[in-house]
């Protein structure tokens, strides 16, 4: 099973997904940032976007990839990664599905201050990308479907893994 963590910047996925690798540590922990920054490296300035969302080719190396290990991992794979849009999802997962691999969707929901907050304790500035961004990702991740859905505030990592797990 792939279980894709989102959540805005800030709200603990990779924390999750360390946790849960923990937990079962016959999981992988894919890092569709590296993707993404791979396919931001290589692209020429006019086509720059700030969310990989912009550019088509993540989602399809995303989902190439996913298959790819699929095929020969057979353990649990955890993707920590903010998803802005609702479609965005579908758009990875509909190929991993075509496929026969079963890829759920997490949710992990937070407040506006408490992702701030983590933002600058992890040591970036007040005017960075992540924290311009909260509400645009709080908003937008209100309209996704098809989500488990976890409220993540104040919660320890220890905890919220045993939530999702139950939940998946």
């Amino acid at each position: 099973m792939i279980l894709w963590i989102n959540g805005p910047y800030g709200v603990g996925k990779s924390t999750l997904a360390e946790e849960l690798r923990r937990l079962k540590p016959d999981s992988l922990i894919f890092d569709a940032e590296a993707v993404g920054n791979a396919v931001r490296e290589n692209m020429p300035p006019d086509k720059y976007s700030a969310v990989f969302e912009g550019y088509p080719l993540w989602f399809k190396f995303c989902s190439e990839l996913l298959t790819e290990i699929s095929k020969s991992f057979l353990g649990d794979i955890f993707v920590p990664m903010t998803l802005i849009y609702p479609d965005s999802f579908e758009k990875i997962a509909a190929p991993l599905r075509e496929c026969g691999i079963d890829i759920r969707h997490i949710l992990l929901e937070s407040d506006y201050q408490t992702v701030h907050d983590r933002i600058l304790e992890r040591g970036e500035d007040e005017d960075c990308w992540c924290i311009e961004n909260i509400g645009l990702c709080l908003e937008n991740q209100s309209e996704f479907g098809g989500v488990i859905r976890i409220k993540s505030v104040g919660a320890p990592a220890k905890e919220l893994a045993k939530e999702v797990l139950l939940a998946i």
